[in-house]
Parts: C-alpha cells; sequence; structure tokens
C-alpha cells in the first residue's frame, strides 16, 4: 500500500528520463506526476461509467524547505499545497460518484472559457489584421487606430456584449485626449471591424452608419510653410544626419505622402534613375504613379547608402518611428507646428506659384481629375511633370538661397556688364 505523501518527500522526487506517478497513500486516487523538465503536477484517476479518467488539478506548490503552502479556496488549474490537493481530489470522486464526470466539466469550462477569450474585441480586431492586413494600404495606421479602442476596458468584453454607449465613451476620451480627427479614424476603424465581424457571424453592429464626425473646417488643414520657414527647413535638414534629413528634402521636392518616400524601393526606380514609380499597392488611388525626379531628387537618392530601401535602416526595411524623429528634428529647427503632410501640401502650393497649370500640379501629386477624364484620359504627361518638378525645384533653390544672395547676384551681374 502506498504511502501518505508529505510535502517534504514531494520535494525530494527527482526527475527521470520519462514522466512518472506516485500514488498518495492519504488520499484514494491523487497522484503526483514528475516530468523530465522537473515540473511536477496533481491529478486524480478515477473511474467514470466503468472506463478510467483522469483529471488534473493543478502545479506543486512548495516552498523551498518543503513545507507547503496553505490554501483557503483551492481551483483547479493554480498552484496547489497538498492539502489543497486532497480536497480538490475528494470533490472530483465524490463528483464522478454523484454521475458527474469531472474531467468533462473541466473540459466544458475551459472551452467556454476560450470561446469567450476568442470573442473579445481584441481577439476580433486581431484576427482582422490578421486576415485583411495584407490589403490594408495604411495598416500601421489602422493597427494603431484600433489599439486605443482595444487598450481600453473595453478590450477584454466580448464584442457582443458592448454597448453603443460604452463606445461612445471610449471615443469621447480617445477625441479628448488625442483630438477629434483621431478620434474619427478611431470610429471608423472600429465601424469597420464590426461590419466585417457582423459579415462572417451573427452578430449584429450596435454602431449607427453615421455617427458625429468632426466638421470640415475642424479637420482640414491649411498649413504651409511660409519662406523663411522653408528656408530654415531646408537648412537644418541638409545638416541633419540620413536617413531622416535627406528624407525630408526628398518630400518637399516631390510632393509624396510619407509612406510613399519612405518605403522607395530601389526597384521602383527606372534603370536610369530619373522616374519612380509608385506601385499601386502603395498609393491611396490605388494606381501606379509615375513621378519623373528632378535633378535635386535624383542627387539626394544618388547621396543614400546602397540597399534595397532607398530611406532604410541599413538599406534592408523602410525606417519608421516617425514621431520621434520629427521630434529630434524640431529641436534642432526650432519650430514643430507642422506634420509632415503639410510638407506635401507646401509643395503643391509652390508648384502653383511656380506657374505649374493645375491639372499638371494635380497630377505631380498623384492625385485623379474628376469627371469622365479619370476614365477616359490615361496620359501620364511624364513631360508636364518633370517640367513642373524641375520648376518646383528651381524655385525651392532660390528660396532656400534667399533674399540677401539674390541681390549679391544683381549686383555681380551688374559689375559684369559695366566691365569694357
Amino acid at each position: 500500500m502506498a504511502k501518505p505523501l508529505t510535502p517534504i518527500s514531494i520535494a525530494a522526487l527527482k526527475a527521470r528520463a520519462k514522466p512518472y506517478e506516485i500514488s498518495d497513500g492519504g488520499c484514494a486516487g491523487l497522484r503526483v506526476v514528475v516530468f523530465p523538465s522537473k515540473r511536477k503536477s496533481y491529478v486524480v484517476r478515477y473511474r467514470f461509467r466503468r472506463l478510467s479518467r483522469k483529471l488534473t488539478l493543478g502545479t506543486v506548490l512548495l516552498t523551498r524547505n518543503g513545507e507547503g503552502e496553505p490554501d483557503t479556496t483551492p481551483e483547479l488549474d493554480t498552484p496547489l499545497s497538498l492539502a489543497a490537493a486532497r480536497e480538490l481530489a475528494t470533490k472530483a470522486l465524490r463528483q464522478a460518484r454523484a454521475g458527474n464526470d469531472p474531467a468533462a466539466a473541466k473540459r466544458k469550462r475551459n472551452e467556454e472559457q476560450r470561446a469567450g477569450e476568442a470573442d473579445t474585441l481584441r481577439a476580433i480586431a486581431e484576427e482582422y489584421l490578421r486576415r485583411e492586413g495584407p490589403r490594408l494600404r495604411t495598416l500601421r495606421q489602422r493597427r494603431a487606430d484600433l489599439e486605443l479602442l482595444w487598450e481600453s476596458p473595453l478590450g477584454q468584453l466580448p464584442i457582443d456584449q458592448i454597448t453603443r454607449g460604452q463606445y461612445a465613451r471610449v471615443l469621447d476620451g480617445v477625441a479628448d485626449h488625442n483630438g477629434p480627427v483621431r478620434s474619427d479614424r478611431a470610429r471608423s476603424a472600429l465601424r469597420t471591424l464590426l461590419n466585417w465581424h457582423a459579415g462572417r457571424s451573427d452578430f449584429v453592429s450596435p454602431l449607427p452608419r453615421g455617427g458625429r464626425k468632426t466638421s470640415i473646417q475642424e479637420r482640414a488643414r491649411t498649413r504651409t510653410l511660409s519662406d523663411p520657414e522653408l528656408r530654415k527647413f531646408w537648412t537644418v535638414a541638409a545638416a541633419y544626419p540620413s536617413p531622416y534629413g535627406s528624407f525630408l528634402r526628398f518630400l518637399l521636392l516631390t510632393g509624396a505622402r510619407r509612406s510613399e518616400a519612405s518605403g522607395l524601393h530601389r526597384n521602383e526606380l527606372s534603370e536610369d534613375g530619373t522616374v519612380w514609380v509608385i506601385p499601386a499597392a502603395r498609393t491611396k488611388i490605388k494606381r501606379d504613379v509615375l513621378i519623373p525626379l528632378s535633378k535635386a531628387a535624383q542627387r539626394i537618392i544618388a547621396e543614400q547608402p546602397p540597399g534595397d530601401f532607398v530611406f532604410g535602416v541599413d538599406g534592408s526595411r523602410p525606417f519608421g518611428a516617425f514621431d520621434r524623429r520629427k521630434r529630434a528634428f524640431d529641436a534642432k529647427l526650432g519650430f514643430s507646428d507642422y506634420v509632415l503632410h503639410d510638407l506635401r501640401r507646401t509643395s503643391r502650393t509652390l508648384l502653383s506659384r511656380a506657374g505649374i497649370a493645375a491639372d499638371h500640379a494635380e497630377r505631380c501629386l498623384g492625385h485623379v481629375i474628376g469627371g469622365v477624364r479619370k476614365h477616359y484620359d490615361l496620359w501620364e504627361y511624364q513631360d508636364e511633370k518633370r517640367h513642373a518638378f524641375e520648376a518646383l525645384a528651381a524655385l525651392l533653390e532660390r528660396i532656400v538661397r534667399g533674399p540677401q544672395e539674390k541681390v549679391a547676384d544683381m549686383a555681380a551681374e551688374r559689375k559684369k556688364r559695366r566691365r569694357p
């Protein structure tokens, strides 16, 4: 007959090449399983409807001196003292004699728990990003917007139990801390997520089709860099370490979006390096966008170290951490009341200032010309866009040189003309 186990005898059990069990003479059916990894667990073996059953109670809990720590309310699948394991084993045997299989009951509880965890807002959001992410152009932004929601107390709640009012309070908090535009983006991402989940299950989204959005006046930005700001911006960027300093100047010269320029891969450049074709997968309009590069933009690319990505980290991947990089750059710049997209707006404004026709300027930025023309006029206007980008580079150069240098150049020219 097996001897009753003690905390000291359990602590003395050594691991072997294969798992083995030691019966407890102090409680029928209770055993200690010792694994090769030195982990020890309590199990209870019993018979239910003439079949052998095993119920895992939990891991062995021992202090350094081998004394078991008391458990006032022992629970399954938690570290257990010997006394707690005997209590749970006795309870399981009593259930089996009453006609209820404790192992089946535990298995059902675990399945319900896993199902509940699989249907939380966070779990559904992560599944959505995993399945739909490869088709999202703004995957990083979509994930950031959804994180604002799943990091809230709603993240661990079953998605079918969250009410419209709970979503509204969280989105109001986003508006208070991150601004109304960010709240609108989070609401849009949430609505897309809930509709996606509704299309795959019996779930009904609690959000209405519409919903409050900030007004056009609140959302639209009109910020452009003035000539003195441009002069300082370009000068600081030219002296700033690569790739960020070069990246900022490239944005001004091309009017490209932040994500388009940061992900510039060398296979998107023509063989002679004079044309950049942004693939449709990386553009907002889902079409290839052809950018004839000005000579100034070509020089910036030529200055970058070799690698797959022109503005990459060691050339192996596009760089990120835009907020951190911008804060460091702005500390040198002396002003920070702009966002990187304002550079794109500045470039577009400068194109008009340089005398470029509106249609050509819009095509330079990859904008779609409205009406039936977007379906019937598929000409790339490569020569016109090349002229536009060269005019933009020339205007930027004049702005950066400043009025003093311009006056000096005019004086030198007049002096040259007076020479016999």
